[in-house]
């Protein structure tokens, strides 16, 4: 009976180990990928209609309460640039406002337990009454087995359910055939106000 229960408690010591594995192929392998990803960031900025930008940035599990930062746990970005949404406001006083429209995040997260986490963060703008929630695009249970093959995946699909969390699709519907499709979360129409615009001037 004791050897019973020696051998549940070694469990901790066999997840251990396989926790400090998962991490020590991923600070192997998260250099790949960041290469791979900004081949892939470089192809849009060049090939793309629209150049709204597209950037990888490389960041660091942090602690608010000491400003403190984890290099064992780096975190990958892929993400693309603001773009303008096309609407100008003005005032008698000269003063304009426009809208821009944030860019989406594709985050690959090492968690504490050395899988990675792939989450979508939506395009959002100030237009919004609350920012879409994130989407889980993939678990990565074996950070060795990740291949460039499945992050080009992974940018393909949340790509495309970006673009319907953005103003520029929000209006389209995914064919349901596309296998990249997403799904994603209903959009969060705020309407634009809109009242008698009362003046001696003429409105051009």
């Amino acid at each position: 009976m004791l050897n019973d229960i020696l051998n549940i408690a070694n469990l901790y010591d066999e997840g251990l180990k396989r926790v400090q594995d998962r991490r020590a192929k991923w600070l192997v392998k998260h250099k790949e990928i960041i290469a791979h990803l900004k081949e892939i960031a470089d192809y849009l900025n060049s090939n793309a209609a629209y150049k709204q930008g597209f950037y990888v940035d490389t960041l660091h599990a942090f602690n608010e309460d000491m400003n403190g930062t984890c290099a064992d746990m780096p975190s990958i970005t892929f993400r693309s640039g603001e773009m303008p949404m096309l609407v100008t406001f003005r005032n008698s006083m000269g003063e304009r406002k426009e809208y821009i429209e944030e860019g989406f995040r594709i985050t690959f997260n090492p968690t504490i337990t050395g899988q990675i986490l792939v989450l979508l963060f939506p395009h959002y703008s100030e237009l919004n009454q609350k920012p879409l929630p994130y989407l889980t695009l993939a678990v990565i249970d074996d950070p060795g087995t990740f291949t460039n093959d499945m992050a080009e995946e992974i940018v393909t699909n949340g790509i495309q359910a970006a673009f319907y969390s953005s103003f520029t699709g929000m209006s389209e519907q995914p064919v349901e055939e596309n296998k990249h499709a997403e799904p994603v979360p209903a959009p969060h129409h705020n309407p634009i106000g809109f009242k008698r615009y009362e003046t001696t001037e003429k409105v051009k």
